[in-house]
């Protein structure tokens, strides 16, 4: 195994003074995107909790909160641009992105919907 410098194992943020942007590990022969979704599943939970509460009162609600982390991993691994301009406005978009969350990423559910 080569030597690596501190940089290389730790990294850098993508943006400064912004705690949830990326973390960049790049050396000769990787790069790898990280980044810390703790707090995102904590408002999921707390949302989730929310919605248990508040049972049918609520007439509109939220599906998901879904860090850039993810996005991004929903399009390497699905082909799905959320951030796409017409995204929304394709129902099987998003009929494939509630199951992919459902299935992939349930933690980041901000209510407790279960239908797709």
């Amino acid at each position: 195994m080569g030597y690596r410098t501190q940089q290389e194992e730790s990294g850098y943020l993508s943006q400064d003074n912004n705690q949830r942007s990326f973390v960049v590990k790049e050396n000769t022969d990787d790069f790898k995107l990280e980044q810390n979704v703790e707090a995102y599943k904590d408002y999921a939970a707390q949302q989730r909790e929310l919605d248990s509460i508040a049972h049918n009162g609520r007439q509109y609600r939220s599906f998901a909160i879904i860090p850039d982390i993810v996005a991004i991993d929903i399009l390497t691994k699905h082909k799905l641009d959320i951030h796409a301009q017409d995204f929304m406005d394709n129902p099987a978009n998003l009929r494939k992105l509630k199951q992919i969350i459902i299935s992939d990423y349930p933690l980041l559910q901000t209510s407790n919907i279960k239908r797709v």
